[in-house]
């Protein structure tokens, strides 16, 4: 007697690969994650977290989320977690489109949206599985950003503990309400977006997230049949959970720091006893991602294996080769060059030329690394300034008109003033929690 879990992750839809756009790869892999969720037939399908990429995700890619969940809701109901990169309004408009404009009273939502960390809007629910021998109750934990951190505590010390500490306290709380009234046929499921100690991240998560701050500990996960984990991009179990945890993954390798990763999805069968049964079937829609590093020579020894992949490529030169670009294209063929780095005598610069067409524009970060130095902004002070950049697009708070410290910091940086003067309070204390509540 067990329960079926269908869980994916980290869509991140709308992540470019430099300036490229990969919508042929992202619909592939969408229907291939669809396709093995209808051959499971599971009770219950998890995403748990950052199903966009940035905060204002554009139409195509809503069309493309909101697409994809119904095609997956005709399976089974879905529960989706709100991670960092995800916006509380924004999930909320899917949820009710989703829904057919609202959900009558009596009737349960086929697509529901975990968006509210707060004590009394947790979502817990419970699903009956079809063969009507047990229920699946799931506890859903949105991404609690470790700057706005808001949430009612029972102790006031709690305020200002460290983030490990007060996300100790907001787990139990999840325990709690899963294990109340609980029946002996009750099978207990927690998703959550959020890094764990021990995990491995593949580094193309934004680093500020995955600080070891920012960590919880394994044991203070709730004592489940299965946890349904996201933000850490490379597929993996929690080893030190004590039950079986996982991390399902993004669906298609996101930068070159997921370069050796194999995408998968979970499939969980659990019951309230006996062994569960954890499988991760292998996704393989995806371009590959290949880091080329050597001399020209070198990496033309390699280059008849790269194929139809992403391509980054460090050249060992003596001297600056402004074709360098052109006759990699031409020994990769089938390759899209993402990046061209030359390296000279332990420097490395990135070769210009680049964009393949005059649409394609340059991202905020690379705008700004371009800029800033030329105001004044180096070193030490260019760190803080993209580390503020990262913090406001992890959390933007679309309801709090007055800025924030990261961007009173940020504007500085921008208009030349010097930053060591500024109140950086909160910045990277993971402390403020009078922020006006937003998707955590």
């Amino acid at each position: 007697m067990t329960g079926r879990i269908f869980h994916t992750s980290d869509w991140h839809l709308g992540r470019q690969l430099g300036r490229h756009r990969r919508d042929t790869e992202v619909d592939a892999v969408l229907d291939e994650i669809i396709e093995i969720a209808d051959d499971f037939a599971p009770d219950l399908i998890v995403h748990s977290g950052d199903l966009f990429d940035t905060s204002r995700p554009g139409l195509d890619d809503l069309r493309r989320a909101a697409q994809a969940l119904r095609r997956l809701g005709a399976i089974a109901p879905v529960v989706v977690v709100a991670g960092n990169h995800d916006t509380r309004n924004v999930l909320t408009f899917l949820e009710f489109i989703l829904n057919g404009m609202g959900v009558g009273e009596g009737e349960q939502a086929r697509i529901r949206f975990a968006t509210d960390a707060r004590p009394d809007g947790l979502l817990v629910v419970d699903y009956p599985a079809q063969d009507g021998e047990l229920t699946l109750r799931i506890g859903a934990l949105p991404y609690l950003h470790p700057n706005r951190f808001a949430y009612d505590f029972a102790d006031p010390a709690l305020t200002t503990a460290t983030y490990a500490e007060r996300l100790r306290t907001v787990q139990a709380d999840v325990y709690r309400r899963l294990a109340a009234g609980r029946g002996a046929r009750d099978v207990l499921v927690f998703a959550a977006h959020l890094f764990v100690e021990g995990a491995l991240p593949s580094y193309s998560e934004r680093k500020i997230s995955i600080a070891d701050d920012y960590a919880t500990a394994a044991a203070d996960l709730p004592d489940v049949a299965y946890g349904a984990l996201g933000h850490i991009h490379k597929p993996q179990r929690v080893q030190r959970a004590g039950y079986p945890a996982h991390y399902a993954g993004s669906p298609l390798q996101m930068d070159f720091g997921e370069s050796g990763d194999t995408k998968s999805v979970v499939l969980a069968e659990v019951g309230p006893a006996g062994t569960p049964r954890i499988e991760l079937v292998p996704l393989t829609s995806g371009r590959r991602l290949v880091r080329l590093e050597g001399t020209l020579e070198e990496i033309a020894q390699r280059a008849g294996r790269v194929n139809d992949a992403w391509v980054k490529a460090v050249v060992n030169v003596e001297v600056p080769d402004p074709f360098l670009p052109d006759t990699l294209a031409k020994m990769l063929p089938r390759a899209t060059l993402v990046a061209v780095d030359e390296r000279r005598a332990g420097i490395t610069e990135s070769v210009p030329g680049q964009r393949e067409t005059s649409t394609e524009l340059p991202g905020i970060e690379e705008l700004l690394l371009d800029y800033l130095p030329g105001r004044g902004t180096t070193g030490l002070a260019l760190d803080r300034a993209m580390t503020a950049l990262a913090h406001l697009q992890a959390e933007p708070d679309l309801d709090d008109p007055a800025p924030c410290c990261e961007e009173t910091l940020l504007t500085a940086a921008i208009d030349g003033r010097p930053l060591d003067g500024l109140d950086r309070s909160g910045l990277l204390s993971g402390t403020d929690t009078t922020a006006a509540e937003t998707t955590r």
